[in-house]
This record gives C-alpha cells, structure tokens and sequence, in this order.
C-alpha cells in the first residue's frame, strides 16, 4: 500500500515536470517527403513515435498468437538462451572453482529457461559471494544450508556454519564434508551446542558427538549435563565415553574422569577404554595400577596394555614396572606381524623420554624426542 502510494506520487511528480517542460518549450518537429511536409511540436512528434512503437507491439503479439509463431519466429531468442545455458553453467562453475575475477554474467531470467537451470544459476552466483536468492533456497536447501554454512565458515563463525548445517541435518551424513565439518566443530566456540542434533544421527552422529567432547574446553558441569542429555544408546558408544573422559579430565575432575572409565570397562574389555584408562592422571595412581596390571593376565603381549600399565606405573612412581613395560613393547615393535603394527610409535617413544627423564637422563631423552621430530620433518618433506 505504502509503496503503490509512493510510486503514484513520483509519477505526478515526473507527469507535472514534463508538463512544465513542455509548456515552457515546446520544441519543433518537421518532416518532408515527396511535397509533403509534416509539423508538429517536438514533444507531439515523441507521443506519436510511443503509439508507433505500441502498435507495433500489439500487432506482433496479436499476429504470432494467431498464426502460432511466437515459438518459431518470435522465440528463437529464447530457444538460443535455453541451449547455451548448461555451456555457460559450466563455464560459470569453471571460473568460480578457479578463483578467476572475470566470471561469466548470470543466466537471463526472462528468456523462459528451466526452474533447475535458474535454481542452479542462483546458488552458482551464491558460491561467488553474491546473495543467496529465497527462491533458490527454497528449491535446493541442502545446498543452500551448505553455502550459507560455507559463508560463516569464511568469516570464521564455526558456531554460525554448524548451526547453518544444522537446518538440514542430513548434510551431517556426507562422507565428502566429514573433515569439513570436524574442522567447524574444533572451530567452534560452543562446540557441545549441536550435540542434540548430533545424537539422532545414528552412526554418523557417533563421531561428531565424540569430536564434540574432543574440541571443548567447557567446565565439568557443563560437560556432565551435555552427556546425561544423549540418548541412552548413544552413551554406551566407546568412543563417545572415551572422549567425555578425557573431556572432564581436562577440565580438571580426575576422579570423575577414572570413575566413568571403570565404569565402562565393566560393560567392555574395549582397547580404547584401556588406553584412555593408562593417561588417567589419577588421584590414587597406585590403585589405578593396580587395576591395570590385571590386565595383564594372559595379556602380556598386548601392546595397548603394556603401554597403559606403563603410563600408570610412571605416573605411581614405580619406575622398575614402567621400564618392563617400555621393554616389552619396544620387543614387540623389533619384530613383525600384527601386533608390531599395533604398536602406538609415538607414544612408546614418549613413555620411553618420559622414563628416561624418570631417571635423570635428561640429554637421552631430549635426543630421543629430537631424533624423532628430525625425521618427521624429513617425511614430510
């Protein structure tokens, strides 16, 4: 209402200026053809020139509508715009992908071309940076969800993206955004914020949930209500309870942390339960040994207890037991198969600084970490 006002006052506004206009100067208009002479006033000439013009219109509508031209004759334009679209699609993608600053201009939108073609051109020129049009969103919005995610993520609102995925969660489900969206959720300010929609994701809501413990730095409270609100199934998943307790243990509570983890190793011998067990900085590093060391029953080839009794023992103080176990696994390493390969490398060789450290040979152990991060640079190179 307000608008159709304002647009019906400048149009008065406009109307009265080129009346004045005309009035004050009227112009003059002559035309001469074969002894025939025509005058008028410039402005007069101009009208009828506008009459000309919408005759013309009407007669070309009126003529293809009866004659069923408008297609053949009249709409080569848009048959001509229709066929070059996928081309300029691609050529658009092409130019956008490569980073280019001249970019092909956007599909004509009066041309009759395909909804999917527009829909497509649309979110192209969001991928560019433009806006994103309502239309587009509506008709694709997983990818609309995705470039409005994309757009916080370039600003460096990892909160803003995961919440723009959100809207869609079976974006959450992709394997090609997998390391996208881990990247977002270690991004993140309130990582923990999405564990809802997370947790009714099934085995794909199993890891961002984990990499959601994983990447907060929240207070144990917050920690422990985040976890109580997952669903039951959810809670008993291995790594979902390995991250929470390293989560509360890095929050500072080591006695929940190593309560939790006895806990679910009563319900499972799990591996990763028994390493998250073995970096426990435990109140009672003696009794959390002592746990440990049961392990060992018919386990004594078992590199991921051998280096949790080990981490334990260092951590007890009992130095003889850490020095069996960084034995056994450094045997286990000399030789091959299966067990070899499940040797934890790098965490053997900082149980072996650490103890070396333990023993005051402080220089062995620099030159062992030292050795190590030399011939990491040399493969990565």
């Amino acid at each position: 209402m307000k608008r159709g006002l304002l647009l019906a006052l400048l149009a008065l506004a406009l109307a009265a200026g080129l009346g004045a206009l005309m009035v004050r100067d009227p112009g003059y208009l002559a035309l001469a053809y074969d002894g025939w002479v025509f005058e008028s006033s410039l402005w007069f000439g101009v009208l009828l020139l506008g009459l000309l013009g919408l005759v013309v219109a009407l007669g070309r509508r009126l003529l293809g509508g009866a004659l069923g031209l408008s297609q053949g004759v009249f709409g080569w334009r848009s048959r001509r715009a229709a066929a070059r679209a996928p081309a300029q699609l691609l050529d658009r993608l092409e130019a956008v992908l490569g980073g280019e600053t001249r970019v092909p201009p956007s599909l004509p939108k009066d041309v009759g071309l395909a909804p999917a073609l527009l829909t497509l051109d649309a979110l192209l020129a969001a991928l560019a940076g433009d806006a994103l049009r309502d239309e587009a969103a509506r008709a694709a919005p997983r990818a609309a969800a995705l470039l409005r995610a994309r757009a916080a993520a370039v600003q460096g609102d990892g909160d803003g993206a995961l919440a723009a995925l959100a809207a869609t969660p079976a974006l959450f489900r992709s394997a090609l955004l997998q390391a996208w969206i881990t990247e977002l959720v270690f991004a993140a300010q309130r990582p923990l914020a999405l564990l809802p929609t997370f947790g009714h994701l099934g085995q794909a809501g199993e890891s961002l949930v984990a990499k959601a413990f994983e990447a907060s730095a929240q207070p144990t409270e917050a920690l422990s209500q985040a976890y109580d609100g997952l669903p039951k199934d959810l809670r008993r998943r291995v790594a979902v309870q390995v991250a929470y307790a390293e989560a509360v243990q890095r929050a500072g509570a080591s006695a929940l942390a190593e309560k939790h983890l006895r806990t679910a190793l009563k319900d499972s011998q799990d591996d990763r339960l028994r390493a998250a067990f073995g970096r426990l900085q435990s109140a009672d590093p003696a009794a959390a040994l002592k746990v440990a060391q049961g392990w060992l029953g018919g386990r004594r080839d078992d590199p991921v207890v051998l280096l949790a009794v080990g981490r334990l023992a260092l951590h007890a103080e009992n130095v003889p037991v850490c020095e069996a176990m960084v034995e056994a696994c450094e045997a286990l390493l000399d030789g091959s198969g299966a067990k070899a390969e499940r040797v934890d490398t790098r965490g053997l060789r900082e149980l072996r600084a650490a103890l070396l450290n333990a023993q005051g040979k402080a220089a062995e152990a620099y030159a062992l970490l030292a050795s190590a991060s030399g011939q990491g640079r040399e493969r990565g190179a």
